[in-house]
C-alpha cells in the first residue's frame, strides 16, 4: 500500500479527479482517499514515484509516505 500526502485537495471533485487519474494509469488499482486527513492510500503495481508525480501533474502537492 502506497500513501500520499496530498495537499490542494479540497472537493469531492478533486478526489474524482486524482482517483480517475490513477486509475487510468494502473485500471486495477485501489484508491481510498482522505480529504480531512489529506492522504491518498493506493494499492497498485505503480511506484510511489510514479503515483507521485501523477497526482503532481494535475496540480496538487504530493509527498510519499504520509
Amino acid at each position: 500500500m502506497i500513501v500520499l500526502k496530498v495537499t490542494g485537495m479540497g472537493c469531492g471533485s478533486c478526489v474524482s479527479k486524482i482517483t480517475k487519474a490513477i486509475q487510468s494509469l494502473d485500471e486495477r488499482a485501489r484508491v481510498e482517499v482522505d480529504r480531512a486527513s489529506g492522504t491518498v492510500s493506493i494499492d497498485s503495481d505503480e511506484s510511489a514515484a510514479s503515483l507521485s508525480d501523477l497526482v503532481q501533474t494535475l496540480g496538487y502537492g504530493a509527498e510519499i509516505g504520509a
